[in-house]
């Protein structure tokens, strides 16, 4: 199984794709406006890639299915005027410069209806309005929250959306759901599971979760990884199991922190040796102001640092790979000291852990 898809190269490939497109409809394009002719001659996904099969990624693929949550680029003539594509009854956006006359990149809005709806696309133009069938599918799965670091013999529950006839895999173990429903799935974990990746597959695709089984320092709760946690100022007030906002699960850690203050999670050495089995720390980090901190290893704040930026509006990800921090022999602590310089913020963190080589 591949790793987690690189999103920069995913989009990569979209661009690709697009600037395939928009060459070859232009040179058949009547700069002047449209050709009189509304009608479409053919669909095709912009990106194909299974995240199970390594090297099979393709773009601009000719399909009879739209499965939402996707980009798609239709073709046939009469585009220049597009007013509004939607499918099933709902709008999707499309940029305007992404449309000629021959063709359209559109990005089919996740939301799109798909049970016992009518298999439509409508394209509205100043032509008039054309009503096409095509299968409308739901998106692939989206995975919000799972036990990363289970027991083998555990039930766990997988929460998120588009579980439509689901296949679970860890690793390459197919393991049979106990219950499922379009937003949950129980599973029992399968003995050999430890350091691969959870994916699940619908009927419309397959999505890897971004967290390797058995990565997590922090998991709604601190996990078998987490040793103990230091405050470089205990009047800082910490709420470890915060409901009101998360990235992934269901809780994460509220740090409210005077201005460069500090605080350091430091691994359980004594039950935990594979650090060697991972290139990078990993975490996602919110404030209640925009800010900065600065991420450090080994209780040494001063060398081998890394200044990290978040916002307030949405959560920001994080991977520090180990050679941006000295590639440490071996990793017995990670930090953060608050580095904003207005006096302190109101710091989330969540979905700490290490990601694999």
């Amino acid at each position: 199984m591949k790793n987690i898809k690189n999103r920069m190269l995913l989009k990569l490939y979209f661009l690709a794709s697009i600037s395939i497109f928009l060459f070859a409809s232009c040179s058949n394009d009547d700069s002047t406006g449209s050709s009189g002719k509304l009608e479409v001659t053919g669909i095709s996904r912009s990106v194909v890639d299974d995240p199970l099969v390594e090297g099979d990624r393709k773009v601009d693929v000719p399909t009879d299915v739209i499965n939402a949550g996707n980009y798609y680029i239709i073709r046939g003539s009469g585009f220049a005027t597009l007013q509004s594509i939607s499918f099933n009854g709902l709008e999707s956006y499309f940029n305007p410069t992404f449309v000629t006359d021959n063709a359209i990149v559109v990005l089919v809005d996740e939301k799109t209806p798909y049970y016992n709806e009518m298999d439509e696309m409508k394209i509205v133009t100043s032509l008039g309005t054309l009503n096409y069938k095509i299968a409308i599918r739901p998106p692939s799965p989206s995975i919000k929250g799972f036990p990363i670091n289970p027991n083998a013999g555990d039930i766990i529950t997988i929460k998120g959306e588009y579980f439509l006839r689901p296949i679970v895999n860890f690793g390459t173990t197919t393991v049979e759901p106990l219950e499922s429903s379009l937003t949950e799935i129980k599973v029992k974990v399968p003995d050999d599971f430890k350091y691969k990746y959870l994916s699940i597959t619908n009927v419309s695709g397959t999505t890897v979760a971004n967290q390797a089984l058995g990565s997590a320092l922090y998991d709604d709760a601190p996990t078998n990884i987490w040793g103990w946690d230091e405050k470089w100022d205990a009047t800082n007030s910490f709420d470890l199991a915060y409901t009101k906002d998360f990235s992934q699960g269901s809780k994460s850690i509220e740090w409210k922190s005077g201005e460069w203050d500090a605080y350091i999670i430091a691994l359980a050495d004594w039950n935990f040796k594979d650090t060697d089995k991972f290139k990078a720390v990993r975490f996602s980090i919110k404030g209640a102001k925009a800010g900065k901190v600065k991420f450090f290893i080994n209780g040494d704040p001063e060398n081998n640092i890394k200044i990290v930026e978040f916002k307030s509006d949405s959560w920001t990800y994080i991977e520090i790979p180990f050679s941006d921090v000295g590639n440490p022999a071996v990793l017995s602590k990670i930090g953060w000291q608050e580095f904003g310089g207005f006096g302190g913020n109101t710091i989330l963190l969540d979905d700490i852990g290490l990601v694999l080589k």
